[in-house]
């Protein structure tokens, strides 16, 4: 059995992680305030019951205990809106400048509204791929399900966010809308 975190160690995890957690949990959550509170919870659980593991293994139990998390905590509540634009964190900030670029603006705007209409479920795996940057290997061992099944809720959740794209952008009937979502990272 793992012997319990001291509070040194506890708090150069919190600084060392927090910021990346919060950030995940934020994407899926879409709520700045019910992230900090999910990362703080699963800190606690570090905290009293690190994993068996030993250090090597927090980062990746971290992630999966916040991703897990956020998804109960989004059931527990009703949807909540997308994040605003003026947060103070630079981990959420924008470096697009207002007015610049503002077909670019408006399209990850769309993009955004899109992905705040998809289910928890796909929002956690796109976010996993997508910010997180996480290989299917490494999302299937993240969420402890075969890699098979990863492939195949990446393209259910890719081809839900094409469906919710299809209501916002007008293109022409004849040609595909083609989106790739690897393409899509706020700075």
């Amino acid at each position: 059995m793992p012997s319990a975190l001291s509070e040194t160690k506890l708090r150069e995890w919190m600084q060392k992680a927090g910021p990346r957690l919060i950030s995940l949990s934020a994407s899926i959550c879409r709520d700045r305030h019910m992230a900090e509170e999910v990362v703080q919870e699963a800190f606690v659980k570090l905290w009293r019951k690190p994993p068996d593991a030993g250090e090597v293994a927090f980062t990746s139990w971290l992630r999966r205990v916040v991703t897990n998390l956020s998804i109960n905590a989004l059931q527990r509540t009703k949807r909540p809106g997308p994040l605003p634009d003026f947060s103070t964190d630079p981990a959420m900030q924008s470096t697009r400048r207002p007015g610049a670029g503002g077909d670019v603006d408006e399209s990850l705007e769309r993009v955004d509204a899109a992905i705040d209409r998809l289910d928890e479920p796909k929002r956690a795996i796109l976010a996993l791929r997508a910010y997180e940057q996480l290989s299917y290997e490494e999302i299937a061992q993240h969420l402890d399900i075969p890699v098979g099944t990863v492939m195949s809720r990446l393209n259910r959740a890719r081809t839900a966010l094409l469906e919710e794209l299809k209501q916002d952008f007008k293109h022409p009937e004849d040609e595909p809308l083609i989106f790739d979502i690897r393409n899509y990272k706020k700075a």
